[in-house]
């Protein structure tokens, strides 16, 4: 596991972190969702195309027992065991919801100190032990355990080569040998630190010719050896192998303001699509159809992940998680 050194004290005071039990009353569910068309454009519980399927089966808005609802949120992220956890950027803080979507824990609250932050844009929690969290204004990775324990924070080092130090960091993730991927927001490209800590490489940045990164926004690992960033200028998903060479463009003309980006076996990729309102199921990286998120409000789908059979969209304009049953058809 990567090593982050933890920092000094910070000046100003911590802020309480709020703990929920484990339980609760689900979050609201939109009965008369849509998720797609019907040739006479009457509301559809599901949507299928060749090769897969999605079913609307609730929403969930985290303002259950008058708790405070999602503001801007812009990332979610889904462990081995089917908790979700959220960056709820306007808020401030980190959201763990249990797989009933039940609030299970929160840490946040504006600052630098080590429960606080200064937009937190993403959140990654893919091996079941940590939460990287890209504290966007605050120039660091902090690092929790599954609970939101305070773990580590980690930012770039004078100490650095140049060319590896990065600023305002739109998200990180780990890779297959535990190396953690950082996209640099403030030079637009992609630092990759070993299990230590120490820079390895970066890439994407202003000399990667085709692989050049002009708007990156969100970070996906599709396992064992690539690397997907989305990028909202050219709207495209730019793709990576892990020692940083760039291997191809897709998405474009099709995709008009990617975002997060969900992993699934067999080739399946899906892109939210912000400013299209929709999510896009690419397969071996070509077009395979789209799906809308449900209505009662403006559809500004932000981010995706899979659980099992289930997926889980974010949708900031909503300020909701939608959850739906993926099936994967011959």
């Amino acid at each position: 596991m990567i090593s982050m050194a933890r920092p000094q004290s910070a000046s100003r005071p911590k802020a309480s972190g709020r703990r929920f039990p484990f339980g609760g009353r689900h979050g609201v569910l939109w009965a008369a969702a849509c998720i797609g068309f019907s040739a006479a454009g009457a509301p559809a519980q599901e949507k299928a195309e060749p090769g897969w399927r999605v079913r609307y089966l609730a929403t969930w808005d985290g303002t259950q027992d008058g708790r405070t609802g999602l503001k801007e949120p812009q990332a979610l992220a889904v462990d081995p065991s089917g908790f979700l956890y959220i960056a709820d950027t306007g808020n401030q803080r980190i959201l763990k919801w249990a797989p009933s979507g039940a609030p299970v824990a929160e840490i946040g609250g504006f600052g630098w100190g080590r429960d606080q932050f200064d937009r937190p844009v993403s959140i990654w929690a893919g091996n079941g032990l940590d939460a990287f969290v890209a504290d966007q204004n605050n120039h660091r990775i902090v690092r929790y355990d599954k609970d939101l324990n305070y773990i580590a924070a980690m930012a770039s080092s004078e100490a650095w080569p140049e060319a590896f130090r990065f600023g305002f960091p739109r998200d990180a993730v780990l890779g297959a040998q535990a190396e953690l991927f950082c996209l640099d927001g403030e030079n637009r490209r992609v630092v990759k630190l070993d299990v230590l800590g120490q820079p390895q490489l970066a890439f994407g940045g202003i000399d990667a010719g085709e692989g050049r990164l002009v708007h990156p926004v969100r970070l996906q690992t599709v396992l064992p050896d690539r690397f997907l960033v989305s990028e909202e200028e050219p709207a495209c998903v730019r793709v990576f192998d892990t020692y940083g060479n760039f291997l191809f463009t897709f998405g474009s003309g099709v995709l008009a303001q990617p975002a997060g980006m969900a992993h699934r076996s067999a080739g399946w990729i899906l892109v939210a699509d912000r400013s299209n309102g929709c999510v896009h199921v690419f397969r071996d990286y070509q077009p395979a159809g789209r799906f809308s998120a449900p209505t009662g409000g403006s559809c500004e789908p932000v981010d995706a992940a899979f659980w099992n059979d289930r997926l889980y969209i974010l949708d900031a304009g909503r300020r909701a998680v939608d959850l739906f049953d993926w099936t994967v058809q011959p």
